[in-house]
């Protein structure tokens, strides 16, 4: 029994560790979408509410089904209630380019330079669908990771999309928000009979410590 329960808790030694280990990624959304008003400067406000309370550590939008024709006539943003000024992701890219929006766009630190993948497209061709890095002002890279690292996650984040010129419209399909430094959590179906035996026993017990943790949403 003694030996059992010596190596059970080394178990839950190294499980503890396990979960002192990275911090995991968690999604939330899709924020509702729509069409993106035209030349209107408020434009399609999308709120995403964070119910979990974590440092935040990495951060991913994803843009699903944008489609818009002229892609430097939008700008998008986040907001966020801890950051006072809001966070651009893209805004008068290439200054003037008309190469379109179709399909899905992640935007975070790990990915391509739009203002260099964009150079050389024109009005009849489409900005790869993919990961791109966000870029403000005259093309400046923002390095999201940087912008909201430390933030508590819980609260409204608000996707913003504007239109400032007139004649082309679009549309997106939704958007999500992925953010890292959520803590590990253990599967939510755990019950007392761990080792389904009948009973519950030194060895559920033994268990229960080796899966020590908080317990996944």
């Amino acid at each position: 029994m003694s030996s059992l329960v010596t190596t059970s808790l080394g178990f839950a030694l190294v499980a503890s560790t396990a979960l002192g280990g990275p911090p995991t990624q968690r999604n939330y959304g899709p924020g509702y979408a729509g069409p993106i008003p035209d030349n209107d400067a408020i434009g399609y406000l999308s709120p995403i509410v964070v119910p979990d309370s974590f440092p935040v550590q990495s951060i991913e939008i994803r843009l699903l089904g944008l489609q818009h024709d002229y892609c430097s006539d939008l700008t998008i943003e986040l907001r966020h209630a801890g950051v006072s000024a809001p966070t651009l992701l893209a805004t008068n890219i290439r200054f003037g380019n008309s190469a379109d929006f179709d399909g899905d766009y992640t935007f975070s630190d790990d990915g391509d330079d739009l203002w260099i993948v964009t150079d050389g497209l024109g009005g009849l061709d489409d900005i790869p669908p993919g990961d791109y890095r966000a870029s403000g002002e005259n093309g400046m890279i923002v390095d999201l990771d940087a912008r909201y690292i430390g933030e508590d996650a819980a609260g409204p984040w608000t996707l913003r999309i504007y239109d400032d010129d007139f004649l082309v419209s679009g549309m997106f399909t939704g958007w999500e928000l992925v953010l890292g430094g959520a803590p590990a959590c253990l599967p939510s179906d755990v019950r007392s009979d761990l080792d389904g035996d009948g009973s519950v026993g030194s060895q559920d017990l033994a268990e229960l410590i080796g899966n020590w943790g908080p317990v996944c949403p």
